[in-house]
């Protein structure tokens, strides 16, 4: 009897040591399976051919042809989208884009389409345009923070810091790819006007300038009619509200001279079919003028500014629209007025010239 119950105690013994040896393999079996199926790889360990391309986390498989080594190295794609999560929770309801009127408030608002649908669609949230009537109205929108985004002349956009505007320069709008920023004043008047020739003819004649918070339409031209001796402020003046409204004053005669961006003169106008080709004619050219800044406020969330920033010089061009699918062709593009590509990185320094300008002239309208 006592050697049944010792065989008997062996047996459970036996049994219950397989079990535990059963139990302790299946384990280490998982453990096994679990570190194949989540290896650890660290930042320059070599990799195979086999792994190619393979992402773990944030890094990446990947050849370097110079040494010849496959190499598990930081993939950017998939960093940048680590960094890109935002916490959106601070984010106003909608955002406003303006620009300074250019032309009159239904084309402006048409121009701004693409770049308002474009911009909607980036952000998540509704994106409205404000179509001002005058420049001060922008500027004035801007420093209220009413404007989240607006897209300047170089004089508006110097003076709406002065006044106060918390903003940066995003970038300056270029007409192709690989241009550079930058644009001119036109003094112009009726071709068939053989009295006015020159600048210095402009005396004693009927003058239209643009606004006074405009670079080519006023500030610029006004500089250049002191340099010949000529004082607007001793001139019959009139001040038209837009490029378009200037041009095409002159061409009714409302005014006998004045002053127009050059593609507002060269092209818009005439392919609109306001204006017939060789109507007005140039007498002036302004030196170069720093190209239009686009200026976002910078008191909003940095998350926002961020993004919005990154869409304006990497996304809001002719190209990008095109593969957004917001455009079939980059030749009927239209991104914001006029010829613009798209947009180019730009700095606040570049307005110094507009600012020497102003220091020049000693215009009231600098203030």
């Amino acid at each position: 009897m006592n050697i049944m119950k010792k065989r008997a105690g062996f047996a459970r013994k036996v049994t219950t040591a397989i079990a535990l040896a059963t139990v302790f393999s299946v384990g280490a079996g998982v453990s096994t399976i679990q570190a194949k199926s989540s290896p650890v790889v660290k930042n320059g360990e070599a990799c195979t051919k086999g792994q190619l391309n393979k992402v773990e986390g944030t890094l990446k498989c990947t050849y370097l042809p110079l040494s010849k080594k496959y190499i598990w190295i930081t993939s950017v794609k998939a960093a940048n989208a680590a960094a890109t999560k935002v916490d959106k929770s601070k984010w106003p309801k909608k955002f406003i884009v303006g620009a300074v009127p250019s032309e009159n408030a239904a084309s402006m608002t048409l121009k701004y389409k693409n770049f308002v649908d474009a911009l909607s669609k980036e952000i998540g949230m509704p994106v409205e345009f404000y179509a001002a009537t005058d420049y001060a109205g922008i500027i004035e929108a801007q420093v209220a923070g009413r404007v989240d985004l607006a897209f300047y002349g170089p004089f508006s956009y110097v003076l709406a810091k002065a006044r106060g505007a918390k903003i940066e320069v995003v970038g300056s709008a270029v007409a192709t790819p690989t241009a550079k920023p930058g644009y001119f004043s036109y003094g112009i008047t009726k071709s068939s006007r053989a009295d006015v020739t020159k600048l210095a003819d402009f005396k004693g004649k009927k003058i239209c300038f643009v606004d006074p918070a405009s670079t080519s339409g006023y500030l610029y031209p006004n500089a250049g009619l002191l340099s010949v001796g000529i004082d607007a402020t001793k001139e019959s003046t009139v001040f038209a509200g837009g490029h378009d409204a200037s041009a095409l004053s002159i061409a009714r005669g409302t005014c006998d001279v004045g002053f127009a961006y050059d593609t507002m003169v060269d092209t818009t106008l005439i392919e609109k079919g306001d204006l017939k080709a060789g109507e007005l004619k140039v007498v002036w050219k302004s030196g170069e003028i720093a190209g239009s800044p686009m200026a976002i406020r910078v008191d909003m969330p940095k998350s926002l500014v961020d993004t919005v920033k990154s869409f304006v010089i990497k996304k809001a061009n002719k190209t990008g629209f095109v593969a957004a699918g917001i455009c079939a062709t980059e030749a009927t593009c239209q991104v914001i007025e006029d010829k613009s590509w798209g947009f180019v990185p730009y700095s606040d320094k570049e307005y110094d010239g507009v600012r020497q300008v102003c220091e020049a002239t000693k215009s009231s309208k600098c203030k």
